[in-house]
């Protein structure tokens, strides 16, 4: 017998078994395929019988809590009737109130005239008699109401008082809530799912919704909910077509809900996987055994051709294969071979590559750190000479003033340098929030510029603003941040006496601000390149101003933040450059709207006690406060803090997080639970800023959260808030 033959052989022989075992679990997926779908529809079933009998409570609920009425106490029946009159006008799904005797007796009916003869509802149906023997609520049976005239069903609890139901409180309630829950489950359309008073009356359906309605159901139906509390059950529709349905009747209120699937659905199911399983396990079988009766020609091939490409390898030549090998397998190994022997050399090539990146990064980090040191180092020298003057100096003298001037500047800029490393790795990380409002991005600009004018910083500089009203929803911290650097960059690339305009227009949907300059311009290759990270184009000599390349970069990241975007312009090197940020633009009639309900804050004059530990801190918002007319006290730590405010009653605490002896966190919860009336603002000032420090500041009691260093203006706003 020939080699094939055994292949063949071996591979029905490995079938044979294999498709036994299959067809066997196949036959029990299908199985499984029916159940799981029945427990699909079950389970649905379920979901809308609970969301039905929460619909009922909701009603019993709030006649529960109308049945407490003083009014009910003194028996004043026209002030009920004017209060359950209110009620009634609130719920839209209600059609009726009603108040009853126990013998059934109607003395106050919102739908009759209040002298009018009023009905007794003792006969129309058992729920009265339900509520006056379980003195509790029941549901009432679909029925034609004497004075709707419709089809409704009542929802009545017991008013009891002294131990003893001394009237019943009904609710009229439509029908058609109830269909319009059942509607909006979006059954298939030939599905029918409705629900059955304790009568089996239809009180709502998907199908045919008003036309069934009060109709009884099939009797095979209607015979079983009396029997069990769920079951699936074979039977008519009211249309006369073959259904399955499955009930599930309420403990609540004894109606049920029912859900019916055609049977030739439910028939169905699994068999088209059925099918499908069957012809995968044939056709698996004729391929296999196509396969094995192929391979099997083909085996006789030498398999020394193997050996000798691996030895190939080995030496690092390249893998050769036969012209026409006759075994897919030997051949796609050899293949495989082939491209491992290309892929240790691509391996090498990446090595090579990740250790010229590393080398790379390397430089990158030191021009960085260079940089930083070079921008640091400036600020530092000023400041050192600065304090130094400020020591020797009277205070009153010329050079005082200036060194203070140079304090506060340096100070400024330093704080920069460190917020814009820290925005950068907050929107690096995904960690930056913004608090938006609505703001005029013309208004913005307009008072950056004239912000930078009067602190000296546009001195020999030729600044002109073009700005028309244009509204957005931003944070405009941030987009102060955006026209700050823009500007910023134009004055450090453009020679003194240059113009630069900071123009703001509407543009379609959006807002635009755009600041054009005719000073250094850039090259082609920087234009693409100019708003990656710690990216500088060449400073000219007469410029001493430096950086760490991040302005751009944050302006990019704080457009696309916003759900802008950013680009430049330039006509080459000495031309000029032009930067344009495009926002997204809201209703001016909005925003002039949400402007004016911000008018006329202002923090006034408050007692502010201070908690921080590091005294030069301490001793400048303290100064800074007194200066905005407030009285101040200040505590060193946590304990002596507490102290002071329970003696001071202050309206404000600003707090430090890092305290000596207990943390910011525990002082606040302990001032929360120590104030009597709780009307005392805190607020965390902290160097913790990332999003996890400021909400877990709000779960210990702060009603703020600032991070140093804080604006004035910004802490003016909080403290009028919180206080």
């Amino acid at each position: 017998m020939k080699l094939r033959s055994y292949l063949t052989l071996l591979t029905l022989a490995t079938l044979v078994p294999v498709a036994i075992f299959a067809a066997l679990v196949g036959a029990n997926l299908v199985d499984q395929e029916r159940k799981t779908f029945r427990r699909g529809a079950q389970e649905q079933v379920r979901a809308l019988s609970t969301a039905i009998d929460a619909s009922l409570k909701g009603s019993i609920t709030t006649l529960e809590a109308f049945s407490l009425s003083p009014s009910l106490d003194a028996a004043d029946l026209g002030y009920f009737r004017r209060t359950a009159a209110g009620l009634l006008a609130g719920r839209p799904d209600w059609v009726n109130i009603n108040l009853s005797l126990p013998d059934g007796q109607q003395v106050v009916n919102l739908k009759l005239p209040e002298r009018a003869p009023l009905p007794n509802i003792a006969a129309v149906d058992a729920s009265l008699e339900r509520v006056l023997r379980t003195a509790k609520p029941a549901v009432g049976d679909l029925v034609i109401g004497p004075v709707t005239k419709g089809w409704d069903f009542a929802v009545r609890v017991p008013v009891i008082r002294d131990g003893a139901v001394k009237y019943v409180l009904s609710a009229v309630v439509k029908p058609q809530a109830l269909s319009q829950l059942v509607i909006r489950q979006d059954l298939p359309g030939d599905w029918i799912a409705m629900i059955l008073d304790s009568r089996g009356r239809v009180v709502a359906r998907n199908l045919n919704s008003e036309k069934s309605r009060g109709q009884l159901a099939r009797p095979l139906l209607l015979k079983t909910p009396g029997e069990q509390s769920r079951a699936w059950v074979r039977a008519r529709s009211l249309e006369g077509a073959d259904y399955q349905y499955f009930y599930v009747v309420s403990e609540t209120t004894g109606w049920a809900f029912a859900m019916g699937i055609p049977s030739a659905t439910v028939s169905a199911v699994g068999q088209q996987a059925a099918w499908l399983f069957g012809l995968g396990l044939l056709g698996a079988t004729g391929i296999a055994v196509a396969l094995a009766i192929i391979i099997s020609r083909r085996i006789s091939w030498p398999i020394a051709v193997l050996a000798s490409e691996v030895k190939a390898i080995g030496r690092g030549s390249e893998p050769r294969l036969p012209r026409e090998p006759r075994i897919d397998e030997i051949r796609l190994l050899a293949t495989a071979l082939r491209t491992a022997a290309q892929a240790a050399r691509e391996r090498e090539d990446l090595v090579e590559r990740e250790k010229q990146a590393l080398q790379a990064a390397d430089r990158a980090k030191n021009e960085f750190l260079a940089m930083l040191s070079h921008e640091l180092r400036n600020p530092l020298a000023a400041l050192t000479a600065a304090a130094h003057v400020l020591k020797r100096a009277d205070p009153a003298r010329e050079a005082a003033i200036k060194a203070r001037i140079v304090v506060e500047r340096q100070t400024r800029h330093m704080a920069r340098l460190v917020e814009d490393l820290l925005d950068v790795s907050r929107i690096t990380m995904g960690k930056a929030t913004l608090e938006r409002e609505i703001l005029n991005l013309a208004q913005v600009a307009s008072n950056v510029v004239q912000t930078w004018r009067a602190a000296g910083r546009l001195e020999g500089a030729r600044v002109s603003v073009d700005a028309r009203p244009v509204w957005i929803n931003a944070d405009r911290i941030r987009i102060e941040q955006i026209v700050a650097n823009l500007l910023d960059n134009a004055l450090k690339f453009t020679p003194a006496g240059q113009p630069i305009t900071v123009s703001v227009r509407p543009e379609g949907d959006a807002a635009v601000l755009e600041v054009a300059d005719e000073g250094q311009g850039m090259s082609p290759d920087m234009i693409g390149r100019v708003f990656e990270l710690f990216t500088q184009g060449p400073l000219g000599p007469d410029h001493g101003k430096g950086g760490l390349g991040l302005g751009l970069a944050l302006v990019k990241s704080l457009a696309e933040l916003h759900g802008g975007s950013v680009f430049s312009a330039s006509e080459g090197p000495g031309r000029g450059a032009v930067f344009t940020v495009r926002l997204p633009a809201v209703d001016g009639v909005q925003a002039m709207v949400a402007g004016a309900s911000k008018l006329g804050r202002s923090a006034g004059s408050r007692r502010i006690l201070v908690i921080e530990d590091n005294d030069d801190a301490r001793q400048m918002l303290r100064a800074l406060l007194a200066l905005g007319g407030h009285e101040v006290r200040e505590a060193p730590d946590g304990m002596s803090g507490i102290a002071a405010a329970m003696e001071a009653r202050p309206d404000a605490v600003l707090i430090d997080i890092g305290l000596p002896d207990i943390d910011g966190y525990e002082v606040a919860r302990r001032l929360r639970a120590s104030a009597a009336d709780g009307r005392i603002g805190l607020i965390a000032v902290t160097g913790y800023g990332q999003p996890e420090d400021e909400a877990r500041a709000l779960e210990a009691g702060f009603d703020a959260h600032l991070t140093k260093p804080v604006e004035a203006r910004r802490l003016e706003e909080v403290i009028a808030t919180v206080s």
